[in-house]
């Protein structure tokens, strides 16, 4: 076997004597990859990238951390001979040994003792022993495509996107705190929304790239501040486009629930933000992503139906829209009034309830 690049695990070549090199007892399992290699060992840092390759010259192939293993890794939560990769009738297959931890093939969990096929074909074979991540690369096992290289632009221009979304998110500060103050604190309003949201911006930002470096050693501190903008500029348009439109088409629901919108963009800007910090784990970031906006809406409507018995928020709107933005067909006052009979039954049962502090002082009288 021969070490292809060296760091944190220990290596021993232990092909069988009076053996060839690259050539193992049981003959090789397909054409090598590449000369005198039959496959490709890789651990994995926590990002998915290689630290450290192995070229596999022989079959069986025994991972552990005693030194006459054909791979050692000094992982405290490996046993001395933890698992062997040989080849069999049908291909290769795996085999722990009595190890109180096993292993994962996969998704597959794997108890000491325990045998298990490897597929020949396919994708490359992820394996996790202890807290080692490893993947085994065969020559059948299928290539990624080749990445392009990005081109490589001046400063400026990488920057331009970033800056237009960022004036454009400015604009629409402006204009939603033009629309929600009266004229005579309109300067100081305008002050204060531009200075907390650049210091709220610049802290919410250095945090992500304090985490980022923390964990991959790289700040990302650009991708942070494009989520943060992008996600802002979102929350403006979900916050004014659900009002226009219930206006629009006279569909007062999507007026109540507009939170879900606002829930939704905040979840996915944590999996964005996320993703910079555990670039390796797409699938469970998007499940904690889906998780925290399924919480975000069931608490939601929980404080809703607390405070105004109903699922979604009281209909409420501190500016309206010019009457030619109405799209809906105007309703007479006749019919209107003969659309409140409903809620005439509604308002008498309420009307006929004891307030509550009404209750409070009875029970005390008593």
């Amino acid at each position: 076997m021969e070490q292809v690049s060296a760091s944190s695990a220990d290596y021993v070549d232990r092909s069988p004597e009076g053996t060839a090199p690259g050539q193992g007892p049981e003959g090789p399992l397909r054409g090598p990859s590449r000369p005198g290699a039959r496959a490709l060992l890789e651990v994995l840092d926590r990002d998915g990238q290689p630290r450290q390759s192995f070229a596999v010259q022989h079959w069986p192939l025994r991972i552990g951390r005693a030194l006459d293993n054909d791979v050692v890794l000094s992982d405290p939560h490996l046993a001395a001979h933890h698992l062997t990769i040989a080849t069999t009738e049908h291909g290769l297959a795996l085999t722990l040994a009595d190890s109180r931890n096993g292993a994962l093939l996969g998704r597959k969990r794997l108890r000491g003792g325990e045998s298990a096929a490897l597929a020949i074909d396919g994708e490359p074979i992820d394996l996790t022993v202890g807290r080692t991540h490893l993947r085994l690369r065969l020559p059948g096992h299928a290539l990624a495509a080749e990445l392009p290289i990005a081109p490589i632009g001046s400063p400026a221009r990488r920057a331009l996107p970033i800056m237009l979304a960022a004036l454009a998110l400015i604009a629409g500060t402006l204009f939603t705190t033009w629309l929600d103050t009266d004229p005579e604190g309109l300067t100081r309003a305008i002050g204060s929304a531009l200075l907390t949201g650049l210091v709220g911006a610049a802290i919410w930002c250095t945090a992500w790239a304090l985490m980022s470096k923390t964990f991959t050693r790289q700040a990302h501190f650009g991708w942070h501040v494009r989520v943060f903008v992008l996600a802002s500029l979102a929350l403006l348009v979900v916050g004014a486009l659900p009002a226009l439109l219930a206006f629009a088409f006279s569909w007062p629901w999507l007026s109540d629930f507009d939170f879900i919108g606002t829930i939704a963009v905040v979840a996915t800007a944590l999996y964005f933000h996320l993703l910079a910090v555990e670039p390796a784990r797409h699938r469970q970031l998007r499940w904690v992503a889906a998780t925290c906006a399924l919480v975000g809406v069931a608490l939601s409507m929980w404080f809703n139906v607390q405070r105004s018995d109903q699922l979604g928020e009281e209909l409420y709107m501190n500016h309206l829209f010019t009457p030619a933005l109405r799209i809906a067909k105007p309703v007479s006052s006749a019919v209107f009034v003969d659309g409140l009979a409903p809620l005439k039954a509604t308002l008498d049962k309420k009307a006929r309830e004891p307030a509550r502090g009404d209750e409070a002082s009875r029970s005390e009288d008593e």
